[in-house]
């Protein structure tokens, strides 16, 4: 009885291992599979991309052969004079860029900053007027 309990548990061992088995070739055919359609998903998005970046590529070299055709055909002074304009905006640009409207959180820091350092005068001003 015993031997027969052993060969019965031997048997099935022996099938759970082959049912494991073939589980395991089940799966790494789907990991498989499921590879294959994510690296052909990722290269499909890579030539989209390439031909994305294709298009703008064309697109500025198209607008920069125009620019260049344009800027070979103006008189030199009308680029120093357009220079002239760049330059002046430019220095009106840096101004308003650096602005602080009134009532920001910059501003409010930047009174806070003065309004202690006023304050610290009036101290040393009211200290030196006592001591005489």
């Amino acid at each position: 009885k015993k031997k027969l309990q052993e060969q019965i548990d031997a048997q099935v061992a022996r099938e759970l291992e082959e049912q494991q088995e073939r589980e395991d070739i089940r799966m790494n055919k789907q990991i498989a599979r499921d590879a294959e359609v994510a690296r052909i998903h990722v290269e499909e998005e890579i030539h989209g991309m390439i031909d994305s970046l294709d298009k703008s590529n064309k697109t500025i070299a198209k607008y920069l052969h125009e620019y260049q055709e344009f800027a070979s055909k103006l008189p030199l002074e009308k680029k120093i004079e357009l220079i002239s304009d760049l330059v002046k905006y430019h220095e009106h640009y840096t101004k308003v860029e650096d602005f602080i409207p009134m009532g920001s959180k910059k501003e409010s820091e930047r009174l806070k900053r003065k309004g202690l350092n006023l304050e610290k005068e009036q101290v040393k001003k009211q200290k030196s007027s006592e001591e005489p």
